[in-house]
Order: C-alpha cells, then structure tokens, then sequence
C-alpha cells in the first residue's frame, strides 16, 4: 500500500508538473490569474512545472526500485514549503482571489509528503 501510495504522489506532481509545462496560461490563470497570460510569468511558469516533473518522474523511478524514495518525498517536501514560504513574501503581489488557494495547495502536497515520510 505505502509504494502505491507513493506513486500516486509521484504521478500527482508528474501530472501538475507536466500541466504547467503544456499548458502554463490555463493551470497559472487558476493561481494567478490573468497575469499567467504574460509571457514572462509563462515561462516562470514552466520553469516551476520542470521542477515537479523532475520530482515526479525521480519518485516514480524510486518507487519502481531505482533509488531512496525517502530522499525525493523530502526534496518535495522541502520544494513545497519553500513554496508556501515564496507566496507568504509575496502576499501583497498576489491576486487576493487566488493567495489562500496557492499557500494551501502547496501545504496540502508538503502535508502529502510528510505522511508519507512519515509512515516509512
């Protein structure tokens, strides 16, 4: 069940990762909003979803048997509370519609992180 569960995760960063990469406007509108159409934050923006592709796919290749799962779980971990940290500097920045939602979606994939570390 725990490596089931750990791919999920690694899929689940591999998908956003991949999403920001493909699509930066249509996944950055939802935690920017209309400032995801400047090209400058698009490529922000899939500088970002390269991270968590790395993050996904090195999971996933840990998972299968391919190296410390651990050490990539804590590597999104620590990308997801430097997240949280990033958005709470920038608060007056932020669209007041979309800054609980950016500081909860990465709290919510460190708090994934940590359980999982946590149950290994």
């Amino acid at each position: 069940m725990q490596r089931a569960l750990e791919g999920v995760y690694g899929l689940g960063r591999l998908a956003f990762g991949g999403g920001l990469v493909a699509a930066p406007e249509k996944l950055g509108e939802v935690m920017l909003g209309d400032d995801a159409r400047v090209s400058a934050v698009r490529a922000a923006l899939r500088f970002y979803g390269t991270r968590d592709v790395v993050l996904g796919l090195g999971t996933l290749r840990a998972v299968a048997g391919q190296g410390d799962v651990s050490a990539w779980l804590a590597a999104g971990v620590a990308s997801d509370v430097l997240d949280v940290a990033v958005q709470v500097g920038e608060w007056s920045a932020l669209p007041p519609d979309k800054r609980a939602l950016g500081i909860l979606a990465a709290a919510g994939a460190a708090g994934a992180g940590v359980a999982l570390l946590a149950r290994r």
